[in-house]
């Protein structure tokens, strides 16, 4: 029994957990589908409540187009409000009527509420019109079907009615009433709502009048039509639809319940609905209707659709699990049993040496045996040939016939090699070289092996010859590759080195900066500066999560810039390390810093080009205003001379005469001298902002060029120094090159 368990436990540990795996799986996929189930519900119902909630609206916007008709039009007559309730009603089947009522007749609908005179606690308005008080405006009806007003249009004035004026009269804004329960005769019963809108503005005819409360405008809305409106039109999901009006108190009144139409008895579902059945999900919201609020819940029936194709794939899950467990657990007994037969005939195979020889007749590789004492060979491969020639005779036992292949020098190493075999027992292999006359020089991987019979007795060895000369010229190959290319690591100016996932150095072209320490303690983070260790692992570890290049920079304390270069190393898809390369970028930082600086300074050259165009215009003004005033004061300067030795000294602007004299000469001279300076800095500044293309074969004058650097910066150098003097030598040779740089870098 214990064999048996032990010789398929496999399969037993098959079994087991493929069963445990299967219910697993088959829990899983029905969780999966629950939760898909109540996604899919939340989806439909908030389609729904949004429909209704957006139908209500349009609704009571319905009331805000009629009340837009009398705010516009001087005056409304039967007809006009007929024309534009026809359309209202047209497009909103659920509005069953419309009534204007006119503040006068509102006041009179409030008193049958105030002084009942009928038991029904409700009057026609062509018996509220009755009483004894004047004949009030008329009021306009519209119903379903055929708008205008008509004996059957007349607005009855119930309680509801009346309360909902009053709250529309007191608030000034838009009232609704809770549900009305009508008899209809010949028909079922019918639950409506009514909406009441003030109507406040100037009476007709009087624009300059105040304005006042001129009536209501009245909406009788049959609320089981405007939800199957809302819905009809979105595909039928199984979910049933209730609509409360909570503003009476917790329970709410139930105004309509849309049962789904894939219900086929949406009675029962009604009931279940107001039992407040839990085992179905459910969704809810709540909407301002006027003055009022309504809940509107979304049930799922039974019959809810929902996207999944397989409702039960669990079990589908749990029985394919049961049979591919009794499937694989089947075919693994199966295969025990096949490989305890593969076993004896493999043994009995092993006992046939002529299968033996028939392998190695097929293959490339020269197997060879001989004797313990090797004086007698007992096989040779006809592979040998291709090593030996094909004038190589075979009629021979003398091991001579594979030793005379090598040279004396190879064969004494064969012989030692055979006599350690022979002595102590192990194997070997040895590569050895063997010239060929038709395929030159060849290399050969000489192995051998004992074979032992009872009592550990040697009673042959075996062996192979192999051709390895293309593995160890690839061999060599290689190694020179390699050789060239650590030289050229080595010599990198570049640090490098790689790592593995957690950042030990596994090889490097420079010597560790540190000590290390029990052999363990190479950790790559110590050859960076503490700053940016920390910023360097974290770079690391993403690029062994994405396996993408990742790179960073810092600054060092001798203000040189570096950057780390990380290059995953993947071998099968796996990142199984990294190489790290850290590079002095401090040269490309000081080309960037320097590229930036000039662009800087010629976008500022470009701004100082704007700025001094807009300058010269104003300045042009000056130059030509200053020049007028100078000649007029030239020439009324001897008219007021002469006033002066007449009447004597006088006062201009709260000076004499005598001292305003010198005082206007000098202020026409600074006036026009300061505008031929302001004229100069617009000119080098326009100057400056000149686009540079390059040209080096412009002439050049130095020593203007020194010149007007100085008078453009004269405002600076004033901050700086209290004197400057320029010596330019006269008759200073011009040179080639360009001007604008040459004046870039004397600003500099």
């Amino acid at each position: 029994m214990l064999d048996h368990l032990r010789k398929f436990a496999a399969a037993y540990c098959v079994a087991v957990g493929g069963l445990f795996m299967t219910c697993l799986s088959s829990w899983n996929v029905r969780q999966e589908l629950q939760t898909s189930h109540h996604k899919e519900f939340e989806w439909a119902a908030g389609d729904r409540l949004q429909s209704v909630a957006a139908t209500v609206d349009q609704g009571l916007d319905a009331l805000l187009e009629v009340k837009a008709l009398f705010l516009a039009a001087p005056t409304v007559n039967a007809s006009a409000f007929a024309a534009i309730a026809a359309s209202i009603l047209e497009r909103r089947p659920y509005i069953d009527r419309l009534y204007w009522v006119p503040e006068q007749q509102a006041a009179l609908i409030a008193r049958p509420a105030r002084h009942p005179t009928h038991g029904t606690g409700a009057v026609a308005l062509a018996e509220a019109a009755t009483i004894g008080t004047p004949q009030p405006a008329a009021v306009f009806g519209a119903r379903q079907g055929a708008p205008g007003r008509s004996v059957d249009d007349a607005l009855q004035v119930t309680d509801e009615i009346v309360a909902t004026l009053q709250q529309a009269r007191t608030r000034g804004q838009l009232a609704v009433s809770q549900g009305v329960t009508q008899e209809r005769p010949g028909h079922e019963r019918l639950l409506v709502v009514y909406a009441a809108l003030p109507v406040i503005g100037r009476p007709p005819g009087d624009p300059n009048a105040a304005a006042k409360l001129l009536g209501f405008l009245v909406g009788m809305y049959n609320v089981n039509d405007l939800v199957h409106v809302a819905i009809n039109v979105l595909e039928p999901r199984g979910v049933d639809v209730v609509v409360r009006d909570e503003s009476e108190s917790a329970d709410g009144q139930v105004l309509v319940y849309y049962a789904s139409r894939l219900q086929r008895e949406p009675a029962v579902v009604a009931n279940e609905a107001e039992g407040g059945n839990d085992d179905q999900p459910r969704l809810g919201t709540t909407i301002r209707v006027g003055d009022r609020r309504w809940s509107i819940t979304g049930i799922a029936t039974q019959t809810f659709r929902s996207a999944e194709a397989f409702t039960k794939a669990h079990w589908s899950v749990l029985v394919g699990g049961v049979l591919f467990t009794a499937l694989i657990s089947f075919y693994l007994v199966h295969g025990r049993r096949q490989l305890d037969k593969r076993i004896r005939l493999t043994q009995t195979l092993y006992e046939r040496e002529e299968l033996f020889r028939q392998l190695a007749e097929t293959v490339d590789v020269v197997f060879f045996a001989t004797s313990a004492d090797t004086t007698r060979l007992e096989y040779l491969g006809p592979a040998f040939r291709q090593i030996a020639g094909p004038g190589v005779r075979y009629d021979t036992t003398s091991p001579s016939l594979l030793f005379d292949l090598f040279s004396v020098e190879d064969r004494t190493a064969l012989e030692d090699a055979l006599a350690d075999l022979r002595q102590e027992g192990r194997r070997f292999s040895i590569t050895l070289p063997v010239s060929c006359s038709e395929r030159g020089r060849r290399w050969l991987r000489v192995s051998g092996f004992p074979v032992y019979e009872t009592a550990n007795e040697l009673t042959r060895i075996v062996g192979f010859l192999e051709d390895i000369t293309e593995h160890k010229l690839a061999a060599d190959a290689l190694r020179d590759s390699e050789a060239k290319l650590r030289t050229l690591f080595n010599h990198s100016p570049d640090l490098i080195f790689t790592v593995d996932p957690e950042a030990n150095i596994l090889f490097t072209n420079r010597p560790l900066p540190y000590a290390v320490g029990g052999g363990r303690d190479r950790r790559s983070e110590r050859m960076l500066p503490p700053a940016v260790r920390e910023r360097y692992l974290d770079t690391l570890r993403q690029v062994f999560a994405s396996g993408h290049v990742g790179h960073c920079q810092y600054s060092s304390n001798d203000a040189t810039w570096w950057e780390i270069r990380m290059v995953p190393i993947s071998t099968g898809g796996e990142v199984m390390a990294a190489m790290v390369v850290v590079t002095d970028i401090t040269e490309n930082r000081k080309l960037q810093w320097q590229a930036l600086r000039s662009a800087r300074l010629a976008s500022l050259g470009v701004l100082s080009a704007g700025i001094a165009h807009e300058i010269s215009n104003p300045n042009h003004a000056i130059q030509a205003n200053a020049s007028v005033l100078a000649r007029i004061w030239h020439d009324a300067l001897p008219i007021f001379d002469e006033y002066a030795q007449e009447q004597g000294e006088f006062l201009l602007a709260g000076l004499g005469f005598a001292e305003a004299r010198e005082t206007i000469a000098r202020g026409m001279r600074d006036i026009s001298d300061n505008a031929r300076r302001i004229q100069r800095i617009v000119t080098n500044l326009k100057h400056l902002g000149k686009q540079d293309h390059g040209h080096m074969d412009e002439v050049a004058d130095i020593g203007e060029i020194l010149q007007s650097v100085v008078r453009l910066l004269d405002a600076r150098i004033r901050k700086q120094t209290d004197s400057l003097t320029l010596t330019v030598p006269p008759g200073l040779p011009s040179v080639k090159g360009n001007v604008q740089q040459l004046e870039q870098v004397f600003i500099n």
